[in-house]
């Protein structure tokens, strides 16, 4: 059932390697592919409807609202594809569901590449949309279903690394073709390139076990069984599978007995489905609203046109910034299990919020006095922001929407999560062009607020999940009295135990699925 018959550590790694590895180089490069080739030459010549740059005035303005539509259209079609793949992970599993998406993505790519008019570019980027907006959806269901509790955080999280190693990929790849920017190569083989991503998701999803809990949601408990042997040490027994089985299914049979929609995660109940649900928004929110993706999308624009340099100046300390993401980002996994995930929201709030805060102080400077020393330390406040992003909202928030959901309503949550991201990822694409050419500074104060505002939120309304399983999720949100009570009551538990610190001492069942 699984590749090349490998268990345990061995299988997890290589699942890691062969799915979420190009599931997430996919969605990290096409966050920043498109900005990089917006300028050229060739790109301008066959659309020039969106050049923003050798035009001015009201032309400049007008193509800088087309401009941002087009750019931002992608994510769109990522809201459709998250949302839509609802029914089909529900349904056909994880990994057939995967699989679809990953088509879907494909030939969209190939539509966006192969493009001759504005309107071909368009519909490529909605469907490469859909299919990536599922592929997003899925893999951090998927990767939870099948991890355990304490390592769970670092297994979802390191997506965050490759993401962050897609958008640099982008970065480097647009450096290079600059070069020949009167090509039309210079544009098309950067678009083109994410098919080998979806190729090899497409290739190698079927030689991979199925998530357990959708196996027994479906009452094939023999296959979960299996699967679950699969995951786990060589060293456990039959008898803690079997009890680990018994214990999802059980907790199925309490939340399962009709089957559930989004439409149930607005009704009162004791498992406070509405407030999860606000909580899986909101921190996808908090991802947007700080400002990572007007970076992403832009950072050649910025600086250029903020920060005054050179095309191929700027160009090379875009890369460079999308690079630093990386390192960046090992941050996340590096902590994310060992001190949960609020402190690295909170710390990740604040950072951004004040290196935003020195961007607009510096661009201000540039503004008024055109310093060398204010675009010096604009581009310091860039990393800046780049060493906190990925430590908080890179991957964690994908994790924190999956974790804190039932089940039978996972992937709805998850879904729900991923949606919002795109919401406010196109709201941030929208905007941009506008915002950079009109108010200047003023954009980066926005930021400032959220960020610390994101600090304040997650400190007062979310609770910790570090360590705790996804069946002990349900204990943790129905036993307070009021939802407002469940961070502090998350305090009061002892980690993977599900009791507080004056509860009497419950049996727990071990979970096996380590990897």
């Amino acid at each position: 059932m699984g590749l090349f018959s490998l268990t345990g550590t061995g299988l997890a790694r290589t699942r890691v390697c062969l799915i979420v590895v190009p599931s997430f180089l996919l969605f990290g490069y096409n966050q920043s592919n498109m900005g990089g080739v917006l300028n050229y030459p060739s790109f301008i010549r066959h659309f020039p409807e969106i050049n923003t740059s050798t035009t001015t005035g009201n032309v400049q303005a007008t193509n800088a609202k087309t401009q941002g539509t087009v750019v931002a259209i992608y994510t769109i079609g990522c809201l459709i594809g998250s949302l839509g793949i609802t029914q089909v992970g529900n349904r056909l599993g994880r990994r057939k569901s995967l699989i679809i998406a990953a088509v879907i993505a494909a030939i969209g790519q190939i539509i966006q590449s192969s493009s001759f008019s504005l309107g071909q570019l368009v519909v490529g980027r909605v469907i490469s949309g859909i299919g990536n907006g599922g592929v997003n959806a899925v893999v951090p269901v998927w990767q939870s279903e099948c991890t355990a509790p304490k390592s769970r955080g670092k297994n979802v999280v390191i997506i965050g690394i490759f993401i962050a190693s897609g958008v640099a990929a982008a970065g480097w790849v647009n450096v290079g073709f600059s070069f020949i920017n009167t090509s039309e190569v210079a544009w098309r083989f950067p678009l083109a390139v994410p098919v080998v991503f979806t190729l090899m998701i497409m290739s190698f999803t079927p030689f991979f076990p199925e998530s357990p809990r959708w196996l027994i949601s479906k009452g094939r408990l023999a296959e979960a069984h299996e699967v679950m042997r699969k995951l786990s040490r060589d060293d456990t027994n039959e008898e803690v599978i079997r009890a680990e089985i018994n214990n999802i299914s059980s907790l199925l049979q309490q939340t399962s007995q009709s089957e559930r929609g989004f439409i149930d995660l607005l009704k009162p109940g004791p498992q406070r489905l509405l407030y999860r649900m606000c909580l899986a928004i909101g921190i996808n929110f908090c991802a947007q609203m700080t400002g990572a993706n007007v970076i992403s999308y832009y950072g050649s624009t910025i600086f250029k046109e903020s920060l005054g340099l050179g095309e191929k100046k700027a160009a090379l300390l875009n890369a460079g910034v999308l690079t630093w993401k990386i390192v960046a980002a090992t941050s996340a996994y590096l902590t994310v299990d060992r001190y949960g995930r609020k402190p690295l929201f909170i710390s990740a709030g604040l950072g951004m919020g004040l290196s935003m805060a020195g961007l607009a102080g510096s661009v201000w400077a540039i503004d008024h006095r055109d310093t060398f020393g204010a675009s010096v330390a604009a581009t310091f406040f860039l990393f800046s922001f780049m060493a906190f992003f990925p430590l908080g909202f890179l991957g964690a928030n994908f994790l924190y929407s999956a974790e804190i959901a039932p089940q039978d309503l996972r992937i709805h949550l998850a879904a729900i999560g991923t949606a919002t991201h795109w919401l406010f990822n196109f709201v941030i694409a929208e905007i941009s062009p506008i915002a950079l050419v009109t108010i200047r500074w003023k954009y980066y104060i926005v930021y400032a607020v959220v960020g610390v505002g994101v600090a304040v939120l997650v400190y007062f309304l979310f609770p910790e999940t570090n360590c705790r399983s996804l069946e002990e999720m349900d204990e943790l949100f129905s036993d307070p009295d009021h939802w407002w009570q469940v961070p502090g009551y998350a305090r009061g538990l002892r980690m993977g135990s599900g009791e507080t610190d004056n509860s009497p001492a419950k049996t727990s069942v071990v979970h096996v699925e380590k990897v």
